[in-house]
């Protein structure tokens, strides 16, 4: 299968090697330093026990240069997605399925909903539908990363899970089972599931409980759930999280704090908000922050810890120069 993958950092990066490895006919989108090395000496992974792999493919920094595909892999950050989207060469996007695997909430979050739950708005994910028309035509697919993956060094991705998991899933029914069975491979399992917005649920309560406070003190999420009082507060956003989500016809995700937030659990590295905050990037504000605050408001469900939060990370952010 030809595949571009869309954003080769960390997450990106360990995919475009495990897919490669895999026998697909991959092209990478990389920018800056990370891709001179990528060019120069290849993709290196570091897997969980310190063993480097390295595989040779086709790597670009613009968009404009990706050839036909027949599936289009995007890990890019929310910030950058319209932009790369909207700056593909005409018609990439026709005849290929898309994957989007992101932090957050999908653009695409209201449409399709299950009977009973109302649409929310959802407008600040695509302010001026910049994503829906780059993406008319072909079915988004959404993705949930259980990966952790941080580039150390330019060309160098270490991947620290044992088990690598992305869940898809797309706005309306659609039989993927063929495609997660086609990306399966060693490294990775694409699993196909019935409702994707569960899923980015689950995944979403974790970064609302360690990405804000590793932004304002700098922890690790292990440090986060390590430490009482910061244990307290992660703990208590996880909960107002879950109280949204259920909102939302997504009960009992709340049930699982104890196996998510507790002394020895969680990445020994920041949570990507905070790396972004400390490489002066833009931070995923949108997605993963402040439109859990919209839902919360829109249902009118109290979240006051969030409430206090959000506007204090969007400041840091706002004064570091790390907003878009």
């Amino acid at each position: 299968m030809r595949i571009a993958i869309l954003g080769a950092g960390a997450t990106g990066g360990f995919l475009a090697l495990a897919l490669t490895e895999a026998g697909h006919d991959v092209t990478v989108l990389a920018r800056g330093p990370h891709l001179a090395a990528i060019r120069a000496q290849g993709l290196r992974v570091r897997d969980a026990s310190g063993q480097d792999s390295r595989v040779d493919l086709r790597a670009t920094g613009d968009p404009a240069a990706i050839g036909p595909q027949d599936l289009l892999l995007s890990t890019l950050k929310a910030p950058a997605l319209p932009g790369v989207l909207g700056a593909l060469a005409s018609g990439r996007l026709q005849g290929a399925r898309l994957i989007t695997a992101m932090n957050g909430v999908f653009w695409w979050y209201g449409d399709g909903l299950a009977p009973g739950i109302p649409r929310p708005d959802t407008r600040r994910l695509d302010p001026d539908g910049r994503l829906a028309s780059a993406c008319a035509g072909t079915v988004p697919i959404g993705a949930v990363i259980h990966s952790t993956n941080q580039v150390i060094a330019p060309g160098l991705v270490v991947n620290r899970s044992t088990t690598n998991r992305l869940f898809i899933g797309a706005a309306r029914p659609e039989p993927l089972q063929s495609l997660g069975a086609a990306l399966s491979c060693a490294r990775v399992s694409f699993e196909p599931v019935a409702d994707i917005r569960r899923q980015m649920w689950a995944k979403l309560l974790r970064n609302l409980s360690s990405a804000p406070l590793s932004v304002l003190t700098g922890a690790t999420v292990r440090q986060i759930n390590g430490d009482a009082d910061l244990r307290g507060i992660a703990r208590a956003v996880f909960l107002e999280g879950a109280r949204v989500a259920a909102a939302h016809g997504h009960a009992g995700l709340g049930d699982d704090v104890d196996q998510v937030i507790s002394d020895g659990k969680g990445a020994e590295q920041r949570p990507s908000m905070r790396q972004d905050l400390d490489l002066g990037r833009p931070m995923e504000l949108e997605t993963l922050l402040r439109i859990v605050l919209d839902f919360a408001r829109q249902a009118t469900v109290p979240v006051p810890v969030l409430e206090t939060l959000v506007p204090l990370v969007v400041g840091k952010a706002r004064l570091a120069g790390c907003t878009v």
